[in-house]
C-alpha cells in the first residue's frame, strides 16, 4: 500500500494507492511487532490504556468490554497503540502510529 490508509467500516479494504483509496487490512506495528487488528462498527472507549491492550490483544472477547458500537466506524489496535476511525485517513497524518503495510 502506498500511501497507507485507515478508514471506517464503509471504506473498502485492500491494497491502497493514490488512485484506489482502500484501507490496508494487513497492518503491522513496527514498535511492538504485532499484527494490527481491526473491528468494524466499533470505537474504543476513552478509558482504554496501554496495559489494557498489552494484556488483552488479540482476544476479541476480552477487548469487547472496552468497545462501543458505532455504525460506520472502525476500531484499530495492536499491543501498544489504538485508534478509532470514522473516515478515510492517510496513516502519515498520525505521526505517533508506527504502523506499516505488512504486505498483501
Amino acid at each position: 500500500c502506498c500511501p497507507v490508509y485507515l478508514g471506517g467500516s464503509s471504506s473498502p479494504s485492500g491494497i491502497g494507492t493514490n488512485i484506489s483509496k482502500r484501507t490496508c487490512d494487513q497492518l503491522r506495528c513496527t514498535a511492538c511487532d504485532f499484527h494490527v487488528s481491526l473491528f468494524n462498527d466499533y470505537i474504543w472507549d476513552q478509558s482504554c490504556d496501554y496495559l489494557f491492550f498489552r494484556n488483552n490483544m488479540p482476544e476479541f472477547s476480552k477487548l469487547r468490554v472496552k468497545m462501543i458500537k458505532k455504525k460506520g466506524a472502525r476500531a484499530y489496535a495492536c499491543q501498544c497503540s489504538w485508534r478509532s476511525i470514522d473516515e478515510l485517513t492517510d496513516l502519515q497524518t498520525d505521526r505517533q502510529l508506527r504502523w506499516v503495510c505488512g504486505k498483501h
